[in-house]
């Protein structure tokens, strides 16, 4: 059976991905921690996934996955809201960031955090859900986070290495945090068109918690038909011929 491994970045709900792992069926489920700074990402997680998986990754936290894709021969990435440079605009964001945690504490940054990180939706009728994730965080975990996202440099180079090895990028149509252009520069940097770009609507950077059906929807496209995309662009992605795409609901579970 294979197996499909969820790294989370920092800022991920602690129930994130568990919509997807309840509903992507016929595999094993392998959920790793949270870690705010990137090398110990790398360290931890590159101790514990298992060969041959899948990885689905959030964030900061999808550098890692490309980066042990190739020593655990992964047979694909579907990485959510993806960056791997942080730009002058990028670090500015970072920037806002830290200077309210640091004056705020934890609920100044999730103030300044909420228009930059959730879509229209969720700022409109998820407040239960936002105060939810925000017990989540920890001041000492912020701060190492907005430290490494202010020191993190082009890390587009790993992205070479992904030979035979498909990546979906996924982004929130309304990510302010990470735009579009981002996710665009991953895609466009994976060797030989093995990468595609999938935009979800009425979501933002948390766009796998904000628009769970979809998000579920477009997983289990990429997963289970990795292998013919790896053969050409095709129309894996695409339903039954005669079935609707389901309307975009607001929906996103508990992070816990």
């Amino acid at each position: 059976m294979e197996t499909i491994a969820y790294l989370p970045g920092y800022l991920s709900p602690p129930g994130g991905f568990r919509v997807l792992a309840e509903h992507l069926k016929n595999y094993e489920h392998l959920k790793l921690e949270r870690i705010p700074d990137p090398q110990a990402q790398l360290a931890t997680w590159g101790r514990s996934l298992p060969e041959g998986a899948h990885l689905v990754a959030s964030f900061e936290a999808g550098l890692a996955a490309v980066r042990l894709a190739t020593e655990t021969n992964a047979r694909s990435i579907t990485w959510f809201s993806p960056y791997a440079r942080a730009d002058s605009a990028l670090k500015a964001r970072v920037r806002a960031l830290a200077w309210a945690l640091e004056r705020g504490g934890v609920e100044g940054f999730v103030e300044v955090a909420r228009p930059l990180l959730f879509g229209s939706l969720m700022i409109e009728r998820g407040e239960e859900l936002i105060s939810a994730w925000r017990q989540g965080l920890e001041l000492e975990g912020l701060r190492d986070w907005t430290g490494a996202l202010l020191e993190l440099r082009d890390e587009r180079r790993w992205l070479r290495t992904l030979q035979d090895l498909p990546l979906m990028s996924v982004v929130g149509a309304e990510d302010v945090f990470a735009p579009m252009r981002y996710a665009h520069e991953v895609t466009e940097w994976v060797p030989d068109l093995k990468g595609i770009l999938v935009t979800l609507d009425g979501a933002g950077h948390f766009s796998f918690w904000e628009n769970p059906r979809e998000a579920v929807s477009i997983a289990r496209g990429f997963i289970e038909r990795y292998k013919e995309f790896l053969e050409g662009p095709a129309e894996w992605q695409l339903e039954e011929e005669g079935e609707a795409p389901p309307p975009l609901r607001f929906d996103p579970e508990s992070p816990h």
